[in-house]
């Protein structure tokens, strides 16, 4: 079966996703170091250990989702039932995350450009086509 143009702007959806995350990750590792040196100054080593650390923990989570995002990508573009699969629970997941974020947050613009990338692709992998493309047969 020939790949529906809706199922090629759903990988580029996903390819900036994954590259969005890669480089929030290496931002996030970053602030491990500024922070952590901040605590170190501040509170001594161990603080500064402490907060670098789990600043280090976000970033690689974030890392960790940038390759797997492009894994999925590749997995979009052959079509692949499990790179549906995945890509779908990874932009629930980001979508209920980043409601969550905005009502911590007073709602910050990157929430809103996050939220509109794992909106936007939902609705793509929801799209007869795109369902049918990667045989994926669901009531609605």
């Amino acid at each position: 079966m020939n790949r529906p143009q809706s199922v090629t702007v759903l990988a580029i959806l996903q390819l900036i996703s994954g590259v969005f995350s890669l480089l929030d990750g290496l931002f996030i590792l970053l602030f491990a170091g500024i922070f952590g040196g901040l605590g170190a100054a501040v509170g001594g080593a161990r603080v500064g250990t402490v907060i670098g650390g789990f600043i280090a923990i976000f970033a690689t989570i974030a890392l960790i989702i940038g390759i797997i995002s492009l894994i999925l990508t590749w997995g979009l573009f052959q079509l692949k039932k499990w790179a549906w699969t995945g890509t779908l629970i990874i932009h629930v997941i980001a979508t209920l995350a980043q409601i969550a974020k905005m009502l911590g947050s007073a709602g910050a613009a990157v929430n809103f450009l996050t939220l509109g990338f794992a909106v936007a692709s939902i609705y793509y992998l929801l799209r007869p086509d795109v369902k049918q493309a990667f045989s994926v047969e669901l009531p609605f």
